[in-house]
């Protein structure tokens, strides 16, 4: 049975076996010996025990052992200390020419990998979807001055609506750039977007995925903000229509009698109803056509003065979902009219024929 030692590495807790953290703690002082040098050595240290963190999360479950063979496999993934050390610490102004012109094509390329930044949506200080915020990094700018660049664009556009859609290309322009860059997801994908040295090559998730997209924006500050915004505004909307509904309904009861002086004044002036007027008579000169119309616009208008209340104050539904009921009691209330409709229609079809 081998030991093992609990160890705190980039901010992780690991259960490690004693060899392997052995030959971890050796090739940690490696790193530390080939860095000791450089001005930033704390940095780069910090930097590769965070990525050995990263590399060893990925490989384990909570509660599982870290293994030699993992720290091989590790140590093979990032590098040697030695080989590290030397393309951060060399400059090509320090080399003569015939060395520049020699040196080897992949060293070029792995001194590239660290120190260059690629192009991501930083989606971790994002405001809406992390294009701003991703220019910033990767151009060295603060990401408040991007914003602002882009609000003073849309800004310019709203002034200039009269000589043209202007307005719509500092919208156009964010959007294409939330399609084209990528969200840095990843640990990788993060450490690339700020320039940190990663020797994976593979990357996931780089593909657009709207639904994905969405839901990510739905979730940022200026998304949460919006939906906000949004529910506020519709909340009174629905409150507007629906109380302005429910005073509304209190001239109903006096359809009847309204309708029932229209037809006497017709009646004066014209003779006796024929059947279709007499059918229209009988169908809007009753009481229970109207209560049943009553009926359903009282439901209807309850319902929006509770959907507003709800989207005005941010509340949950209860359990027992009143909105739900409201709404299925006013789907029944539609077809109990129809029914009556069709009863009365029913009713005075041999008249109709005759």
């Amino acid at each position: 049975m081998k030991t093992t030692e609990n160890i705190s590495l980039g901010g992780y807790a690991f259960t490690i076996e004693t060899d392997a953290y052995d030959v971890l703690d050796t090739y940690l002082g490696e790193v530390r010996k080939a860095f000791s040098t450089d001005p930033s050595a704390d940095e780069i240290i910090d930097d590769i025990e965070e990525r050995i963190a990263e590399l060893l999360k990925e490989q384990t479950v909570p509660g599982m052992v870290v293994s030699l063979a993992m720290i091989t496999e590790i140590k093979k993934r990032i590098g040697n200390p030695a080989e590290l050390a030397q393309d951060e610490a060399e400059r090509p102004e320090d080399q003569p020419a015939a060395q520049r012109a020699e040196e080897n094509p992949q060293k070029k390329q792995e001194k590239k990998n660290w120190k260059s930044k690629r192009l991501y949506r930083d989606i971790d200080n994002r405001v809406f979807g992390g294009v701003c915020s991703g220019l910033g990094i990767y151009f060295g700018i603060d990401n408040v001055l991007i914003r602002i660049i882009f609000l003073i664009l849309f800004m310019i556009g709203i002034i200039g609506i009269d000589d043209g859609p202007y307005i719509l290309f500092s919208i156009i322009a964010y959007l294409c750039l939330w399609i084209a860059m990528p969200a840095a997801r990843t640990g990788e994908q993060k450490r690339e977007l700020h320039g940190r040295p990663t020797d994976l090559k593979g990357y996931k998730g780089k593909e657009f995925d709207f639904e994905r997209e969405v839901k990510e924006v739905a979730q940022s500050p200026a998304g949460r903000t919006l939906k906000r915004a949004g529910g506020v505004f519709l909340g009174l909307l629905l409150l507007t229509i629906g109380l302005s509904g429910l005073l509304g309904g209190f001239f109903i009861p006096k359809m009847p009698e309204v309708i029932g002086n229209h037809l006497q004044d017709h009646i004066m002036r014209w003779g006796a109803l024929d059947a279709e007027e007499q059918l229209i008579s009988d169908l809007l000169g009753g009481t229970t056509f109207w209560g049943l119309v009553l009926i359903m616009l009282g439901l209807g208008c309850v319902g929006m003065v509770y959907g507003g209340v709800m989207l005005l104050f941010d509340l949950k539904s209860p359990s027992w979902k009143p909105g739900l009921v409201i709404f299925i009691s006013w789907i029944i209330s539609i077809f109990v009219i129809i029914a009556y409709v069709i009863k009365i229609v029913a009713d005075a079809l041999p008249g109709l024929i005759s």
